[in-house]
């Protein structure tokens, strides 16, 4: 049914396109630097931003590639969203440092993951809602992952202010704040089958609204408080995920499928999702794997804060929300996937009842 401002009015269909471009220099050759490497990426949307996302209520954008980068007024224009050096310094060391994107940084499963480009499109099913929250899309981070024969730790420092619309600022940095983060990633061999676990956790230093306030909400809630509004510092959000093959075709190219899953727990004010739980099925297609069919099915649920404020709870009337998300990625040519995909999604708030939303998403590689 339709739903009121500020998520727009009933069915809709919508069109969005993104392009991404990326250019990885080899320093070693170019400058010196024994086995460095510089990422440069540029991203850029055009179409209708954020597809038909902001018209199901829900929290969690249900066409997350469509809304990335999260610049809705620059239709057309790429932006750099990486530039990013990575310098090994032995095998169990690498540092990187630069403007980066933070999609897939962490909490990355092998069927579930990426950017919504190759495998689910809703993002409670790609990355965890809770800590993207208040996450710039595109800033500047120093970091170190250390790999290891049986997983890998990663650590990093992430400027709040977000770059997305600029190249490169470095003359204020950490001055609003600073994010915290780290993992640590697990190989494992249950059934003889390869898998992974990770456990991790984001700290954010960041000024956000309390979500007690008392007046109508600021400008860009939750995340970008207005002055005179009650806000906080510092939020937290620890993590968990795992991925397990149940099935191999071949240890040659590594094609199988099996079983996925996410939780993770928040400080509930000022992260207005105090956990959340996410799990599913996916991986190469049983029917097609030596063709490159690749499907998913997973389903998600939204524990929403217990301390929201009377005014909030009277505005939007939060609530925990859930959905479920079905694809089948066709492999039409070693450059080209067609991908069928449909979602039923409970919003997080009372404003709406349950949205169905069937897509079509085309993969050009170049």
């Amino acid at each position: 049914r339709p739903v009121p401002p500020p998520f727009a009015q009933g069915d809709a269909f919508a069109y969005t396109g993104r392009g991404e471009y990326q250019a990885l220099v080899d320093l070693e050759k170019f400058g010196g630097m024994p086995q460095g490497k510089l990422l440069i990426g540029l991203q850029h949307w055009w179409g209708e931003y954020g597809n038909v996302s902001l018209r199901t209520g829900a929290f969690a954008p249900a066409i997350f590639p469509a809304a990335l980068p999260p610049v809705p007024d620059r239709e057309g224009v790429p932006m750099l969203t990486d530039f990013v050096f990575t310098q090994p310094l032995s095998k169990e060391l690498v540092l990187f440092a630069g403007k980066k994107n933070v999609i897939g940084a962490v909490d990355q499963d092998d069927f579930a993951g990426g950017n919504g480009i190759a495998q689910f499109m809703n993002q409670a099913l790609i990355a965890n809602p809770a800590f993207l929250l208040a996450l710039p899309y595109s800033a500047m981070q120093f970091g170190a992952v250390s790999p290891r024969e049986w997983g890998a730790i990663t650590v990093f420092a992430m400027d709040p202010q977000d770059q997305t619309r600029e190249f490169l600022r470095v003359d204020d940095l950490f001055s609003k704040g600073i994010i915290l983060g780290g993992e640590v990633k697990v190989k494992t061999n249950f059934f003889s089958l390869p898998g992974e676990q990770h456990v991790g956790g984001l700290w954010k230093n960041v000024e956000m609204t309390d979500l007690q306030f008392n007046l109508p909400p600021p400008g860009d809630y939750p995340e970008k408080p207005v002055q005179g509004f009650a806000t906080r510092w510092g939020s937290y959000t620890l993590y968990y995920g795992f991925d397990q093959y149940l099935q191999v075709y071949s240890e040659e190219t590594k094609r199988g499928w099996g079983l996925f899953g996410r939780a993770s727990i928040s400080d509930a004010n000022p992260t207005p999702i105090h956990y959340f739980l996410s799990c599913g099925i996916g991986g190469y297609s049983p029917f097609a794997h030596c063709r490159g069919d690749t499907f998913g099915i997973g389903g998600f649920y939204v524990g929403a804060s217990d301390e929201f404020g009377p005014i909030p709870q009277a505005l939007f009337g939060p609530r925990d929300g859930m959905g479920l998300e079905v694809f089948y990625n066709f492999q039409l040519t070693p450059a080209v996937n067609l991908t069928p995909d449909f979602q039923v999604i409970r919003p997080g708030t009372s404003l709406g009842d349950t949205a169905y939303v069937a897509g079509l998403r085309l993969n050009i590689k170049f």
